[in-house]
């Protein structure tokens, strides 16, 4: 049966848990906030935009007014150098699933009981399996989806703030080559199919932690020059990656791009959160 929310409600209350789970998150998202394309996870004070970013984007418009890129790059070495360093991307694939209740469903023999499954895309896989490589140990990829079904749930753990904690988190990279998962609970258990075969994940505060205690803190400028530079070498040389990655590009009239800038790099990041479906979180 279908879930009873959108994606993206269920999207939106687990990205402002996760912003709440480190010092500071940054999540560039030019649908959803007007100010410099900065989404509600990036907890800024807004006076800090007024003195050292004061250029709106105009109502949906895509283009920023009242700058020039030279000034927006030293606006943000600016501001970088009054927030913490950075040190994980966090790339997040969120899946609204499917819930099944009959004994005929397909994976019931795998699970016994009603059990909750989504699909793997593969030129999505295939992205975040190649973002992962090429951040070395800098990024982390996963799967988010609900376990639970019902919108009076969803509501009822928004007020709680543990919407994070009745989610299923699953590796990106211990589902390669599984076109579907199943799970039945909340946590970091499941199984990929269509061979079965159990995957546990580790938990997302673990992820994070391990990720924050092992790399080395960049000033937010630098570090996302750097996650731009990822997804540049990620989306090259591959035949169903790039000509995704490609078409969004033009798409945008953004045919040529410099990760060493960071209006370029912050463009290179919305173009694959777009072109994958996939939501980016820098953390420090």
């Amino acid at each position: 049966m279908d879930i009873e929310f959108k994606e993206k409600t269920f999207e939106k209350s687990f990205g402002h848990e996760l912003a709440r789970l480190t010092n500071a998150t940054f999540s560039p998202d030019q649908c959803d906030e007007s100010w410099l394309g900065f989404d509600e996870a990036f907890f800024l004070p807004m006076e800090w935009f007024f003195r050292f970013g004061p250029y709106v984007r105009r109502h949906r418009q895509r283009r920023l007014t009242g700058v020039e890129i030279d000034e927006f790059n030293m606006t943000g070495k600016t501001i970088a150098s009054h927030l913490p360093d950075f040190k994980l991307n966090l790339f997040v694939q969120f899946k609204r699933p499917t819930f099944l209740r009959s004994r005929g469903a397909k994976e019931w023999s795998d699970w016994n009981q009603s059990y909750y499954r989504y699909q793997t895309m593969p030129h999505q896989q295939e992205a975040l399996e190649r973002i992962d490589a090429q951040s070395f140990g800098r990024a982390a990829t996963i799967y988010a989806s609900p376990a639970f079904w019902q919108a009076s749930d969803l509501w009822s753990y928004v007020r709680g703030s543990t919407v994070v904690d009745h989610s299923n988190i699953a590796s990106v990279g211990k589902l390669k080559g599984h076109g579907h998962y199943s799970y039945i609970e909340a946590g970091c258990f499941g199984k990929g199919h269509s061979e079965t075969v159990d995957i546990e994940s580790q938990p997302l505060k673990e992820i994070i932690s391990l990720g924050l205690d092992r790399n080395n803190p960049l000033p937010l400028n630098q570090h996302l020059k750097k996650t731009a530079a990822a997804i540049v070498e990620a989306t090259s040389g591959s035949d169903l990656v790039t000509p995704i990655f490609r078409q969004v590009q033009t798409a945008r009239e953004l045919e040529t791009l410099d990760p060493g800038s960071l209006y370029d790099a912050i463009q290179i990041i919305e173009i694959f959160s777009d072109a994958f479906g996939v939501r980016y979180f820098s953390l420090a």
